[in-house]
């Protein structure tokens, strides 16, 4: 076909150019997906079967968090269910988030940057660059799939040492990292650019996650019409009910839409979607003349769109919290373990706050970091130069970055708090403002760490912020297993998440909080220095 020409020649090209970075992302999943089998078997011994089942499987809020199992008993519920229930929505959904950035960054925003009018200048075909993108991403996950599957078949840990089993999870992974990509390159064609369709693509992501949530815990079969549980539907390693339907769904879906971004693709023009963008104004906001008003201006709709994402999953969340009491009262293991009802409440909604609020938190850390990237991806543009024009100082830029981002960051945080607090009101036991805002609001402290090293990359290592992603990737699986896997302590100290006193369960530590927050002063002011002195980036 005319509009695949020189498919071959822009897909070695490709290799040519991202094969480091494909070599990263393939050991950095392997890291994430696999590195946690062999501590699993310590972590679940017969002994604690039942007490893991009934975190895991009957409550409520947990099955929530991981996705639900179809196994029944206690008994059954061994290392293969438990790794399979615990990390396969996660997986996917860190394969899902890398696919997308990727799928977008090489289509859409290529055509941005004036990249792809070049290309266009050579006898190349409409449909060659997304083509290449398109095998690319195929057999990267193809790669991904057979290197995961037997990294954690070589392994040898029993109940994680079936081959079968262990391809199903690989390949249900894989498998919604290629129909997310697939799904990004679809709405990369709609949007105007390519930062709306990308947000509008997490935006999808996030909307599945919370409708999971609901089905989950309710009617776990109407999942199927939820394409983003098709991942953990599989049931990987529970043996008698393990299902590849999900995978075959995620190949055919992802098939289909492709289809339709080809359709989209080929009728359209360069650097321009079917949704028009919006006119601007005859005359400037007086905000404009002010540069924290320009940048919040400039990123306003993304900053909107996370502070009412936030806002809604803390009301998912709070939701949770009505069903826990449920679970604790009906559940005679559970006020065994922890001596008595009143005590069993006290301790698991604790447990749940830590979980919870460091998930958010993280979700947060990620927004921080879109927002200040931004300051990298300006200078790439070569835009910030138009500013440094003006009378305006490295100084004051850098400082209206971070200021803007820290206290983004904090309304963020609280407006999930806030959702939270207001969903469980009208529980029988339910907590004061007080008690929600001081657990929920220490978490902003490890925010402002993160946002703290990323201004060390920005100002020492600009082309390699994107590397923080990796630290926010690290600090999620350990937020979600940390406390389920016997890791080493070392590795356990390298999540800033390991320092913040997890309010309620433990007492305010307002030693460690200071420093984490002096240590955190002093990277962004020797960012600062370092920002002043070095040279503006160009592409």
């Amino acid at each position: 076909m005319k509009a695949l020409y020189k498919t071959t020649s822009m897909f070695e090209s490709l290799v040519k150019r991202d094969w480091i970075k494909l070599i990263i992302w393939v050991f950095g999943m392997l890291a994430f997906a696999a590195s946690g089998a062999g501590k699993m078997e310590v972590a679940s011994s017969p002994a604690t079967a039942s007490t893991l089942y009934a975190m895991f499987v009957q409550n409520p809020a947990m099955v929530a968090l991981f996705g639900p199992t179809l196994i029944k008993n206690a008994s059954h519920y061994t290392i293969g269910p438990i790794y399979g229930q615990t990390m396969t929505l996660i997986t996917a959904i860190t394969f899902a988030i890398i696919s997308i950035i990727y799928v977008i960054n090489r289509t859409r925003k290529e055509e941005d940057d004036g990249i792809a009018e070049l290309f266009r200048s050579f006898p190349i075909g409409k449909l060659a660059n997304t083509t290449a993108v398109v095998i690319e991403l195929v057999l990267l996950h193809i790669v991904m799939a057979l290197v995961l599957a037997f990294s954690i078949q070589a392994q040898n840990v029993t109940g994680l040492n079936d081959l079968g089993s262990n391809l199903l999870f690989a390949s249900t992974t894989s498998a919604q990292g290629f129909m997310w990509g697939m799904i990004a390159l679809c709405l990369a064609q709609i949007f105007p650019e390519s930062g709306s369709a990308k947000g509008a693509t997490f935006g999808l992501l996030g909307l599945l996650y919370i409708v999971r949530m609901g089905t989950d815990v309710s009617h776990s079969r109407l999942g199927w019409l939820n394409p983003l549980s098709w991942s953990y539907l599989t049931s990987p390693y529970a043996l008698g009910h393990e299902n590849w339907l999900g995978v075959l769904l995620s190949l055919v879906f992802a098939v289909i839409v492709l289809a339709a971004a080809y359709l989209l693709e080929i009728k359209r023009d360069v650097n321009a979607g079917y949704l028009p963008e919006s006119g601007g104004r005859i005359h400037a906001k007086a905000s404009l003349l002010s540069l924290p008003g320009l940048l919040l201006t400039l990123q306003r709709k993304m900053i909107i769109g996370w502070f009412l994402a936030v806002f809604v999953l803390g009301l998912v969340y709070g939701s949770m919290f009505s069903q826990m009491s449920q679970f604790i009262n009906s559940n005679a293991t559970i006020r065994a373990i922890f001596v008595g009802s009143a005590t069993a409440h006290q301790a698991i909604v604790g447990n749940f706050m830590v979980t919870l609020f460091s998930i958010l938190s993280i979700m947060v850390a990620a927004f921080a970091v879109i927002l200040l990237t931004q300051m990298t991806a300006e200078e790439r543009k070569n835009r910030q130069e138009q500013l440094y024009a003006l009378p305006i100082s490295r100084i004051k830029l850098y400082l209206t970055y971070i200021i803007t981002t820290i206290f983004a960051s904090a309304i963020a945080q609280f407006l999930a708090i806030l959702g939270i607090y207001l969903e469980q009101l009208g529980n029988k036991n339910a907590l004061t403002f007080s008690q929600v805002l001081e657990p929920g609001t220490i978490w902003i402290v490890a925010i402002i760490f993160v946002i703290s090293l990323l201004s060390l990359l920005v100002s020492f290592v600009p082309r390699l912020t994107g590397i923080i992603w990796g630290y926010i990737g690290f600090l999620l699986f350990m937020s979600y297993l940390g406390h389920i896997l016997a890791l080493p302590d070392w590795l356990q100290k390298l999540s800033i998440y390991n320092y913040i006193p997890k309010l309620p369960i433990e007492k305010m530590d307002w030693t460690t909080v200071s420093i984490i927050l002096v240590l955190s002063v002093a990277m962004m002011i020797i960012a600062l220095v370092a920002y002043r002195r070095r040279d503006l980036i160009n592409g």
